[in-house]
C-alpha cells in the first residue's frame, strides 16, 4: 500500500514545495472570484473544464481525465469523464450535457469491471439537475435508468442475468474555503428485474487546491477503500 501511494506523494510534495516558494511574487496577480471560478471549475464533478490525473491507493494504480466543451454561442454544455482503477481493470465513463439556463441535463453513465472473478458491465441514462444551494454549496441531484450483466455465460446463466436498474445519484460539492473543498457522492442502485440489487454506494473526497490549475484529493468510499487523486488542468 505504502509503495503504491510514495509515487504520488512525491509529486505532491514538489508542487507544495514550488507553490511556497513562488506564493509572494504570485499573490498580487490573483483575484479571489477569479481564483474560486477556477476551483470550482476543476473539482465540480458537473463543471465544464478539462484536466488530466492519476490516482494510487488500496484499489490499485488507475488514471482520470475530463473533456469538457462549453462554446459561449451554445445554450448546451458538456463534460465527458473517464476513470481507469484497480490497476486499470475496471474502466468508468461519464457523461452530462447540461442546458445552461436551467441547469437541467442529460447524464450518461457506463462502467466495465474485471477486476473481479466475473466481468460487471453496468450502463444507465436518465437525468441531472444542478441546484445552486449557495455560493459554497451546491446540491445535484440524479435519476438514471439502465442495465447491467456480465459478458461470463456461464455465470449470467446460474448467477448473473441481464438485470434492469435504477439508480439515484446525489453530487454534492462544499467550497469550504478559498482553496478547500468537499465532495459527497452517495447513489443507491435498485434492480426491478433478474438479480436482486440493493446496493448503496458513497464517496467522500477532501481536496486543497495547491494551485488555480492543480489540485489533490484524499477519498474514501463504503468499503473502506483509501487513494489519493491529483489534477492538472488544461
Amino acid at each position: 500500500m505504502l509503495l503504491k501511494l510514495l509515487p504520488l506523494l512525491s509529486i505532491i510534495s514538489f508542487l507544495f514545495t514550488s507553490q511556497a516558494a513562488h506564493t509572494e511574487e504570485l499573490e498580487p496577480e490573483r483575484k479571489p472570484e477569479q481564483e474560486q471560478g477556477q476551483i470550482e471549475d476543476l473539482d465540480d464533478p458537473t463543471a465544464l473544464s478539462s484536466f488530466l490525473g492519476i490516482r494510487t491507493g488500496t484499489n490499485g494504480y488507475g488514471a482520470i481525465a475530463q473533456f469538457g466543451f462549453n462554446s459561449p454561442e451554445s445554450a448546451f454544455g458538456h463534460n465527458s469523464f473517464i476513470q481507469f482503477k484497480d490497476d486499470f481493470e475496471t474502466v468508468h465513463l461519464r457523461h452530462f450535457s447540461i442546458y445552461k439556463q436551467s441547469g437541467t441535463g442529460l447524464f450518461v453513465d457506463m462502467q466495465r469491471n474485471n477486476a473481479n472473478a466475473i466481468p460487471v458491465n453496468r450502463a444507465s441514462v436518465g437525468a441531472i439537475q444542478i441546484i445552486p444551494i449557495s455560493d459554497k454549496l451546491r446540491i445535484n441531484p440524479a435519476l438514471l435508468y439502465g442495465e447491467t450483466w456480465t459478458d461470463d455465460k456461464q455465470a449470467r446463466k446460474m448467477l448473473f442475468p441481464d438485470t434492469s436498474i435504477v439508480t439515484l445519484y446525489t453530487f454534492i460539492r462544499w467550497q469550504v474555503a478559498d482553496d478547500w473543498f468537499v465532495n459527497l457522492v452517495p447513489q443507491y442502485t435498485y434492480s426491478v428485474n433478474g438479480r436482486k440489487i440493493r446496493l448503496f454506494e458513497l464517496v467522500t473526497q477532501v481536496g486543497h487546491n495547491i494551485t488555480k490549475e492543480t489540485s489533490m484529493a484524499i477519498n474514501t468510499d463504503e468499503d473502506d477503500n483509501f487513494w489519493l487523486t491529483l489534477k492538472h488542468a488544461f
